[in-house]
């Protein structure tokens, strides 16, 4: 089981938000408690690098307050007994914040007047996705992990079959004279049962922004459709009823079903990107979509999730590029990421290997007016 923290997009403004002596720490981790041992030798080199960073804008109190907080996280056996496959810390001299991710981060130690924020974007748009899985002799309801891993999930009042709604199993030309019977019957108890599964689903889903795909047979797959109140129901599902299927086939059978879904999204941001374009309201230069973002002319904006440019911003949305990475510099994609977040726009981080075109990367903006 993954041991993971919710990050809400108030939570990371919130953090963006935050000055002085900021250290930002980020390593990939194992839900392995027996593997953990490895992890806690790597934040501790991350750690002794950030307090060497941290020299150029902390006192030698700050200093020791920060690496007595870490030193307490090393050591603290019942933390590492409950990991995921990411962990990020944020420091300041007066509070320590974990976040256990779903997904693995690249190792990094970064000290600035704010926090490096970028890793934890991905929380926030993860490859997850609920899944419903529905038959006639049960109904489950599971989130599909940005790990790539399912998770039951518990839901108050979803149906546990069948008969529990329609106080019968489904039979054709059965029913007694006057009550419900042959094929217009039995679609009239199928609808009965579907609405009491959704009903039961939706306060689960709704405020979400994951896909929910459906694992049924097609013709429930339909009339869920025709039901359903979710904005984000997957057209495409698993056929079938998965009654009976061990969990991992169901999970195979989700792994190109999410990543058709992540590709999707891409090339409906390429799409409006394009679109956009011939309007005269789009912008690929990293210096020009810094001062738009700090005018809240940026709706849409594309950003390749590993890539670092470290540098200032001023007030006035001019940038100041550096080579190196210093506690007196920060990265500025972050930086803009944050700017276009405070302002309503909406963020797509894509990596290296992504169907994306190369002249989008690393950042490219859609504007709401040219």
């Amino acid at each position: 089981m993954l041991y993971k923290d919710t990050i809400r997009e108030k939570q990371l403004l919130k953090l963006a938000a935050q000055r002085g002596v900021c250290v930002s720490i980020f390593l990939p981790t194992t839900p392995l408690t027996q593997d953990a041992q490895a992890d806690r030798i790597v934040l501790k080199n991350l750690s002794k690098a950030a307090m060497e960073q941290a020299e150029a804008i902390a006192d030698k109190r700050q200093i020791q307050a920060m690496t007595d907080y870490l030193e307490d996280l090393q050591t603290d056996d019942e933390f590492w007994q409950f990991q995921a496959n990411g962990l990020a810390i944020l420091l300041t001299p007066e509070s320590i914040k974990t976040y256990r991710l779903a997904y693995t981060v690249e190792e990094a130690a970064e000290v600035s007047d704010r926090f490096y924020l970028k890793p934890l974007m991905s929380a926030l748009q993860t490859m997850s996705a609920y899944l419903l899985g529905i038959s006639q002799k049960s109904v489950k309801l599971y989130e599909f992990t940005a790990a790539q891993q399912l998770e039951q999930l518990d839901v108050s009042d979803l149906p546990a079959d069948f008969s529990e709604v329609t106080k019968r199993t489904l039979q054709r030309d059965r029913a007694p004279a006057g009550k419900l019977q042959g094929d217009e019957g039995a679609e009239i108890l199928q609808r009965q049962f579907l609405r009491a599964v959704e009903s039961a689903v939706r306060p689960i889903v709704s405020g979400s922004d994951m896909p929910l795909v459906l694992a049924t047979t097609k013709e429930f797959q339909a009339m869920y459709q025709s039901l359903n109140s979710y904005d984000m129901l997957a057209e495409q599902g698993i056929d079938g009823s998965v009654e009976g299927l061990p969990e991992e086939e169901i999970r195979q059978g989700m792994l190109p079903i999410v990543k058709a879904l992540r590709q999707q999204r891409i090339q409906q941001w390429i799409e409006l990107y394009y679109q956009r374009q011939n309007e005269s309201r789009t912008i690929a230069n990293l210096a020009t979509i810094a001062k738009l973002a700090l005018r809240g002319q940026v709706s849409h904006l594309l950003v390749e999730s590993d890539q670092v440019q470290y540098g200032t911003l001023s007030d006035l949305g001019e940038i100041t590029m550096s080579d190196n990475r210093s506690a007196e510099t920060y990265d500025l994609i972050d930086e803009i990421v944050v700017r276009v977040l405070e302002n309503g726009g909406e963020i797509l981080g894509v990596r290296q290997g992504e169907d994306v075109p190369e002249e989008l990367m690393p950042i490219a903006a859609v504007l709401r007016w040219s």
